[in-house]
């Protein structure tokens, strides 16, 4: 179980109701933050791991199946950062279920802000770039607030952490 936060142009966007029953999250990569970049005529949904800074970048539509798209990303994405398809799969169990809310930190929406202008950035100089290479090149990026100082290391000291029965063979990046 996890909260999806959505920012009220992505509520509006999708036209999504607020869930009222807000559980607590047990997923190791925490809440997911959601919100929309426009860059030209892409319209894109960036999701944002509260814990560790991750970025899932999507395409909005179709809007109705952005939430189960995200997931899928993320499994490519935790694939591509080398980690165990074990514990790729338990995170994404704990996913399975999910509660809508408002966004409720200025600190990782500050994180957003700056890793959508990197968004934008990456598709300038790389159009060719599809949005797997994106959220990979992304979870690379430094965000000096973590611990690590980068989302990828971060990711994946939780997922050890909260899966330690799946990472006595976590393969190398």
């Amino acid at each position: 179980m996890y909260t999806i936060r959505c920012t009220r142009k992505l509520l509006r966007a999708l036209k999504l109701p607020l869930t009222a029953d807000e559980e607590r999250t047990t997923t190791a990569l925490g809440d997911w933050y959601a919100n929309l970049i426009y860059f030209g005529k892409l319209r894109l949904v960036h999701f944002l791991s509260d814990r560790s800074l991750l970025s899932v970048i999507i395409p909005l539509k179709p809007g109705r199946t952005a939430f189960d798209r995200h997931r899928l990303a993320l499994a490519q994405l935790l694939g591509g950062l080398q980690i165990l398809p074990a514990i790729i799969e338990a995170e994404l169990a704990e996913m399975a279920a999910y509660s809508v809310a408002p966004t409720a930190s200025r600190s990782v929406l500050g994180s957003m802000r700056t890793l959508s202008l990197d968004t934008k950035w990456i598709i300038q100089s790389r159009p060719e770039a599809t949005f797997d290479q994106i959220s990979l090149e992304l979870a690379g990026v430094p965000c000096l607030t973590l611990p690590t100082h980068f989302p990828d290391k971060t990711a994946k000291e939780l997922l050890e952490q909260r899966h330690p029965n799946h990472s006595s063979h976590v393969r190398s990046a």
